[in-house]
């Protein structure tokens, strides 16, 4: 058997345990995927169309699910990966493999997840009756570029984490400050519209920020994503894909010694 064959063997093996860890003794079991956006969908639409009423905003359920689904997937997928190496410690040590599939295979395993709930997105259109349009065929690359900047991250947090632990926990705290700078629950247009130049600028080298309102364009507005936001979002999350590439591969095999 090649090499590569092996690796490939091994990446489905991650992604299985994956989901029999993640699921194991849950009653719902995979529906939890579909039941944490609609809570979060449910609570966020109570909140800001009845206490707080945005009514520029259509299809608002729909109009937070979209943020939901890409920030959910960032939030999930970075928290698994920071971890991955001390959390596969006895793995790590027994058998010889290339440790960027750890990384990999949690991706793989969040983006099924994302997957799943997609259909839940796709059930409220059909609910509310939104009309489509050739723009829809934008959603995907949103998710291409979301997904780019999340595995940089993710390789970045995790060679950090092996040399400082405290990475974890920086990690997780963070992410509650980048939700309220994550434009879920409003729109890119009301950042830009409020903040300085300076600081709107700033604000766009968070690639979520592209991602989620060029999907938001995509599908509520049936237009092309904005062209200086979305262009932001790739650059930067290609930035990040290849510095967190390129540490990662550099420590990999050091890994094990300090674990």
């Amino acid at each position: 058997m090649s090499a590569d064959r092996t690796y490939r063997s091994a990446l489905v093996n991650l992604v299985l345990k994956d989901f029999r860890v993640r699921y194991r003794n849950m009653s719902l079991g995979i529906l939890w995927s579909l039941l944490n956006p609609l809570v979060m969908m449910g609570i966020l639409t109570l909140v800001f169309t009845v206490v707080y009423p945005n009514h520029k905003v259509p299809h608002f359920p729909v109009f937070v699910l979209i943020g939901l689904l890409i920030f959910n997937f960032f939030s999930l997928t970075l928290s698994s990966m920071v971890s991955c190496i001390h959390d596969n410690e006895a793995l790590l040590k027994k058998l010889p493999f290339p440790r960027v599939l750890l990384p990999l295979s949690i991706l793989i395993s969040f983006a099924i997840h994302a997957l799943i709930q997609t259909a839940l997105l796709f059930a409220a259109i059909l609910v509310l009756r939104i009309p489509l349009s050739l723009y829809i065929l934008w959603y995907p690359l949103t998710w291409l570029v979301a997904m780019g900047f999340t595995l940089g991250m993710g390789l970045l947090c995790a060679t950090l984490c092996v040399f400082f632990l405290d990475m974890k926990y920086l990690v997780q705290s963070s992410l509650t400050i980048f939700f309220w700078l994550t434009p879920v629950f409003y729109s890119l247009a009301t950042a830009h519209k409020t903040l300085p130049r300076w600081l709107y600028g700033a604000y766009l080298l968070n690639p979520l920020a592209g991602c989620i309102d060029a999907g938001r364009n995509a599908i509520l507005f049936r237009r092309a994503p904005d062209t200086v936001a979305f262009c932001f979002a790739g650059g930067v999350s290609l930035a990040v894909l290849i510095a967190g590439w390129r540490l990662f591969r550099r420590y990999e095999y050091r890994m094990s010694d300090r674990i």
